[in-house]
């Protein structure tokens, strides 16, 4: 296979380079189901896939048209309804040749086939995903896969593309992190999208990264693990993502990386298999990683992964979803005079109004809470949850309909007959 962007950019002078990089599982990351070639099966009483990948549940069926994941540890699925996209509560774990729920459906008592696939969900996943005007999940376009231009950039002017081993610092780690950093919370910057990050950015210019006390081993916690690392934290700026790995082909022998440094090794076996054990990811249902904190686990306090002073914003927002997340009070306590304290400073700030719509509501000051969210809808009026969360709030009325209508036109809800 080679890649559609390689073949109108790159493949003329990188032939080999890009045929090898079409073999990659960072080039398989998704696409049509056609192309996925998992078998059929069953997951519980209640779902059947069948040949062709249609998936069967009691009182409804749904065609799963685009997978998620290269499958080198498992993949996720997507259906259509409407041309809006959807995702499936099963997927196929690779390691155990086997159908399972997907991470999130594991406590599920009934099928749920309403949660939207997002441009945030394929952002890692895709080249590009374009939105039609007004959606949140109907797609113009879906580049499949990550391409050349994720990492080396756009342009028909070769001067003009990225090689990540010659950018500063903080950019040529951007360039791997913007997918393999999720910290215990990632937070959008005021006015941006990290969709609008582009190779050779800065990516704290467009999220702010928390992270705290490890947990264990996270799905997309490579570069955050990494840093907490003492190899990382002694060697510096020398150490990043490409020491070790190279995109375009696997590496023959990481001992022999570890090697470049430390000369002496104590056991001259394989270091990996002790310093960075594979363990079951904590927030990737049945699915192992390699642990990249190279053995050390210390307590760390939420703060930015970037090294910076958070501003207040941002830190209550992180407290708000870590809150949610793991059911913690303490963390509530702890975002609301933040929250309130930013939003003294009167910003356009949806995500800011809307966070402090819930704690508003939770409290049973509705009146606030209504105020709250209209701020928010007024600067984004893209918001389902938002607008939802409102109608309940205004009961049985003229208005209240509305906005269940608007939030149904921007996500609809599937129905299965």
């Amino acid at each position: 296979m080679i890649l559609l962007a390689a073949v109108l950019a790159c493949v003329d002078c990188h032939k080999d380079l890009v045929e090898r990089y079409a073999r990659t599982p960072m080039a398989n990351t998704s696409g049509p189901v056609r192309a996925a070639g998992e078998s059929p099966g069953k997951v519980g009483r209640q779902f059947t896939i069948t040949p062709g990948l249609r998936l069967l549940w009691p009182g409804g069926q749904a065609d799963l048209t685009l997978f998620i994941g290269s499958r080198r540890m498992g993949r996720s699925f997507a259906y259509e309804y409407k041309r809006h996209l959807y995702q499936s509560p099963v997927g196929y774990y690779a390691n155990r040749q086997s159908w399972d729920f997907a991470p999130g459906y594991e406590r599920d008592s009934k099928p749920d086939l309403t949660r939207p696939i997002t441009p945030d969900c394929l952002f890692c996943h895709a080249t590009r995903a374009t939105l039609e005007a007004g959606t949140l999940n109907r797609y113009q376009e879906i580049v499949h896969g990550i391409q050349c231009a994720r990492c080396h950039g756009e342009s028909a002017d070769h001067a003009n593309l990225v090689n990540p081993a010659k950018l500063a610092a903080r950019r040529r780690d951007s360039i791997c992190e913007q997918c393999h950093l999720s910290g215990s919370v990632r937070i959008a910057q005021p006015d941006k999208h990290v969709e609008d990050f582009r190779p050779g950015s800065d990516l704290s210019e467009y999220v702010e990264v928390f992270t705290e006390t490890a947990k264990g081993v996270a799905v997309n916690g490579h570069a955050e693990a990494l840093a907490a690392s003492r190899c990382k934290q002694a060697s510096g700026q020398r150490l990043w993502c490409g020491t070790c790995h190279n995109p375009h082909r696997p590496t023959a022998s990481y001992a022999a990386v570890c090697r470049t440094c430390h000369t002496a090794p104590h056991n001259s076996a394989d270091c990996v298999p002790c310093h960075m054990p594979k363990a079951q990811a904590y927030d990737g249902g049945h699915t192992v990683f390699t642990d990249h904190s190279i053995s050390t686990h210390t307590r760390r306090p939420l703060a930015s992964y970037f090294g910076r002073q958070p501003s207040v914003r941002n830190l209550g927002l992180a407290y708000a979803e870590l809150a949610s997340k793991q059911r913690n009070s303490g963390y509530l306590e702890k975002a609301w005079p933040l929250l309130r304290e930013a939003a003294s400073a009167k910003a356009h700030d949806p995500a800011l109004y809307n966070a402090i719509g819930g704690f508003l509501a939770a409290g049973g000051h509705k009146q606030q809470a209504i105020e709250y969210y209209r701020r928010s809808l007024q600067y984004d009026p893209l918001q389902p949850g938002a607008l939802l969360k409102l109608a309940a709030l205004l009961g049985p009325s003229a208005e209240a309909r509305e906005l269940q209508e608007k939030a149904l036109r921007i996500v609809p809800r599937p129905s299965f007959w």
